[in-house]
């Protein structure tokens, strides 16, 4: 059911449905457009609130995962889609969160039984600190090789966590246990519904500081910094300050949904955070669209809510898996929800020519 009616949505978006609100959008009046989004924004809030209630705790759990990846891709975002930088390492940062929140809320013979609260600026500053510290030395690097530098730093993360010598202080292979929940006014976050509202909040204020960065200045500095780093230097652009900026952001959301993560889960071990996190997490920007906000919300439900719900057929799961993202290369590289940058950059001749009625010139014969 879900597949067929992705598949009528989409072949009735590409055919007409694209074209009919361009249509109603340009001749609505602004009175009009105001209205509209105030019923839209109400009635989203309404679901979004009613939701975990609604679905019930299975599936509640599936969107709390779908949630954490999304928080997770919209900081990626902001390194990749945003300024270009290619991160492969990302579950780095994801994974000094979920540990530095692990030590100061577990109980056990590791923890500092610090509340929640406290431990999650300590969480996010720390993730921060290391994404400024891994773009100090690849500040010259790009393309391929700084992709195999931030590769070779979460490798390093992951060998660490797992190394007999940081046995004593953080577990080693066995983790650390009895991760304190979060509690709220005395009541305790611990079934899924409630852990809902604390990574869509947490998804929320990504979204609001993704979209506020994107359209203030630093957004210009990192679009510039994508296409051309020589140009974009040359034009006063200072190419340090944004890619620390970019690096520094990305890390502290991805420390952010660590420290939720280890909370949900009440325990943290090193196969949580192996490289398929960060491949899972670049596939998801890139299949919901580069750079595009609420693309990475729909790629996140697609390639991390679709194969949980898909469990039952656990022999073709990952086949699917891997034909979705295939055609999804094939037909529409741009991804399932691009940015208007992104959509013009790989279609602009096509449409504007089909969209205007313009016919391409004819070629001249060489001789």
């Amino acid at each position: 059911i879900v597949f067929t009616l992705s598949l009528v949505v989409a072949l009735y978006w590409e055919f007409s449905g694209r074209e009919a609100r361009v249509h109603r959008q340009a001749t609505i009046t602004p009175a009009q457009r105001s209205r509209n989004r105030t019923i839209v924004t109400v009635i989203s809030a309404v679901v979004l609130l009613l939701l975990p209630w609604i679905i019930g705790q299975y599936i509640s759990n599936v969107v709390d995962q779908v949630l954490t990846f999304a928080l997770m891709a919209l900081g990626l975002n902001i390194v990749v889609g945003f300024a270009g930088l290619l991160d492969l390492g990302y579950v780095a940062f994801f994974a000094i969160g979920a540990y530095v929140t692990a030590l100061m809320t577990s109980s056990g013979n590791l923890g500092m039984h610090q509340s929640f609260w406290v431990a999650v600026p300590v969480a996010v500053a720390a993730s921060t600190l290391a994404g400024i510290i891994l773009g100090v030395p690849v500040l010259r690097l790009r393309g391929d090789y700084l992709a195999i530098v931030t590769l070779g730093f979460g490798e390093i993360i992951r060998v660490l966590v797992v190394s007999d010598l940081l046995k004593p202080y953080i577990g080693g292979a066995q983790g650390i246990t009895q991760v304190e929940r979060p509690s709220i006014f005395g009541y305790d976050i611990i079934s899924p519904q409630a852990f809902y509202y604390l990574l869509l909040a947490g998804v929320l204020l990504a979204l609001y500081i993704s979209s506020r960065l994107r359209d203030g200045r630093a957004g210009r500095r990192w679009m510039a910094l994508r296409e051309d780093e020589d140009v974009a230097e040359a034009m006063g652009i200072h190419l340090v300050n944004s890619k620390l900026m970019a690096f520094a952001i990305g890390a502290a959301l991805a420390g952010l949904a660590g420290a939720i993560f280890a909370s949900r889960i009440a325990s943290v071990f090193p196969n949580s955070f192996n490289l398929l996190i960060s491949i899972n997490v670049l596939a998801i920007i890139i299949v919901g669209g580069l750079g595009s906000l609420p693309g990475v919300i729909l790629g996140a439900f697609v390639l991390v809510g679709l194969p949980e719900l898909l469990r039952e057929f656990e022999e073709y799961r990952l086949l699917m898996y891997g034909v979705l993202l295939i055609v999804m290369m094939l037909v529409r590289p741009e991804g399932l929800w691009p940015s208007a940058v992104r959509r013009r950059e790989l279609h602009a001749e096509g449409e504007i020519a089909e969209h205007e009625g313009i016919q391409p010139e004819p070629v001249q014969p060489l001789m």
